[in-house]
């Protein structure tokens, strides 16, 4: 059983499951979410700095998305993923440039992005030394040992044109906080 604040307007509940009511999710914004804000360029870009996958979705030949983790960076601005050149995700770019990425820090699950772009370049110049470079963030070590010799690499460079984020204090994430249940008449309305 849930258990309430004393203080209506401060109200925290804990819980063990998300509401039942989708429609308690209407209206949730980063403006009316308590303890959670809007990651700023330098959030994605820490982000990105870091040992966290990169979940890319690029769109198949039938229209179905592909989702696959992959290693990337971040350089002026935009987002850097080393591929090789016979992989699907490389192939559907090439038909269909539109892509979408999420990047959930490892650390904090509540510390995520989600990003909408296009793909405005592909690149096989300096594609090995990115993955030696790529392989040293991930890896510890400057070295990629599982690609085939022949394998040749190309680097996805993708502009971002929509980027959607949550940051949240990773003590909401270990108190099983809820922002869903901490909304003003969200209360309120489940006492009636």
């Amino acid at each position: 059983m849930p258990k309430q604040g004393n203080n209506k307007d401060h109200a925290v509940e804990f819980v063990d499951s998300p509401p039942q009511n989708s429609s308690s999710y209407d209206g949730i914004t980063e403006t009316n979410v308590e303890g959670a804000n809007t990651p700023s360029k330098e959030d994605v870009a820490k982000l990105f700095e870091g040992r966290n996958l990169v979940f890319v979705s690029t769109l198949s030949k039938d229209g179905s998305p592909h989702v696959t983790p992959v290693w990337a960076d971040i350089q002026n601005d935009l987002i850097l993923i080393n591929t090789s050149e016979a992989a699907e995700k490389n192939k559907h770019v090439i038909k269909d440039p539109r892509i979408a990425i999420s990047i959930v820090e490892h650390y904090n699950p509540y510390n995520m992005v989600s990003i909408k772009g296009r793909v405005v370049e592909r690149s096989t110049e300096g594609a090995d030394e990115h993955l030696k470079k790529l392989a040293k963030k991930y890896l510890g070590i400057g070295k990629y040992y599982y690609r085939p010799p022949k394998n040749r690499r190309v680097i996805l460079k993708i502009k971002p044109e929509k980027i959607m984020g949550l940051s949240l204090h990773p003590a909401f994430y270990f108190l099983a906080y809820s922002p869903w249940y901490s909304q003003k008449g969200y209360l309120d309305n489940k006492k009636s």
